[in-house]
C-alpha cells in the first residue's frame, strides 16, 4: 500500500510540474541583452504577453530604475548598474537603434532587446 501511494505522489507532482513547451498565440518571445562593460552582461529569453511594451517586459526581468521625464521615463539603471555622469542605456530592438522610448516599444511580434551602457 505504502508503495502504491508513494508511485501515486511521483506521478502527481510529475503531471502538476510539467509545462508546455509551446507558445500560446498571446505570448511572443522576448529576448532581452544587456551589456556594460566589466559590469553586468545579462542575456534572458523568455515569453511575454503580446501587447506588452518593453519597459513592462524588462522590468519583468531584471531590476529596473526609471526616471520620469517630459518625453517619457528614461531607464537609469538596470541590476543596480547606474547610468551616470556622461552614460546613458542605448536602446537597440531586433538589431537597430531605437527612435521611440521603451515606452513606446510594443511587443507584438518575437523581439531582442538590446541595452548597452553608452558613453556620449
Amino acid at each position: 500500500m505504502k508503495l502504491k501511494m508513494r508511485l501515486l505522489a511521483i506521478l502527481l507532482v510529475g503531471l502538476f510540474s510539467i509545462q508546455p513547451t509551446f507558445a500560446s498565440e498571446d505570448t511572443v518571445q522576448f529576448t532581452l541583452e544587456i551589456v556594460a562593460q566589466d559590469q553586468i552582461t545579462l542575456t534572458s529569453v523568455t515569453q511575454a504577453a503580446k501587447g506588452l511594451n518593453a519597459i513592462e517586459a524588462i522590468n519583468q526581468v531584471i531590476i529596473m530604475g526609471i526616471k520620469d521625464t517630459d518625453w517619457g521615463p528614461m531607464i537609469v539603471s538596470l541590476g543596480g548598474v547606474e547610468a551616470v555622469g556622461n552614460t546613458y542605456w542605448a536602446l537597440f530592438v531586433n538589431g537597430e537603434m531605437s527612435m521611440v522610448g521603451a515606452q513606446d516599444v510594443i511587443l507584438d511580434t518575437d523581439t531582442i532587446i538590446r541595452l548597452i551602457l553608452t558613453a556620449f
